[in-house]
């Protein structure tokens, strides 16, 4: 198997396990935040630069919204950073929050929001009836894009420029 590949799979695994030590029995909701870029593009100094910005814009956001979060030990390895959130407050209430900040916060789409509730149990978008997360690049089903490798190389790398252009203008930061 290819090394990169692997220290990949062994990063997901690794935010995995991190994941349910942190959502198991504690009665809070956990908040996983990555970024849903390819690979590349989340080890790139740049992008990891970009995505603490980004994760504190989020943290601001729910903040503002009233969900108070406590930011747990981060990770980051080969498969880029993970930022880690736990909060009182009702896991469906929080990822119809995240929802809306994927959508609207100035590069929020480059975020992968994810959640657990306090039992350790996944909550997902089609659990409350919200529709899948769509393609950053045409606005379809992002799983069925990434499963049949609809897009060229050169039209992800496009719309990750666009992306980043957005979320550094979002947070002041504005480049060529």
């Amino acid at each position: 198997m290819n090394q990169e590949l692997l220290r990949v799979l062994e990063a997901r695994e690794a935010r995995w396990q991190r994941r349910l030590a942190l959502a198991q029995g504690t009665g809070r909701t956990l908040v996983t935040v990555t970024l849903c870029l390819p690979v590349a593009y989340r080890t790139d100094p740049e992008f990891l630069r970009l995505a603490e910005g980004l994760f504190s814009r989020l943290e601001g956001f729910l903040t503002a919204q009233g969900v108070p979060c406590r930011r747990e030990e981060p990770l980051n390895g080969a498969d880029g950073p993970a930022l880690f959130l736990t909060t009182e407050a009702p896991a469906s209430a929080v990822k119809r929050l995240c929802v809306e900040a994927e959508e609207t916060l100035p590069g929020g789409r480059m975020l992968d929001i994810d959640l657990m509730d306090g039992k350790g149990e996944p909550v997902d978008r089609g659990s409350l009836g919200l529709p899948p997360r769509r393609c950053f690049v045409c606005e379809k089903p992002a799983a069925v894009c990434v499963a049949r490798k609809v897009h060229a190389r050169e039209e992800i790398e496009r719309r990750v420029e666009e992306l980043r252009r957005e979320a550094l203008e979002g947070l002041g930061e504005a480049k060529p």
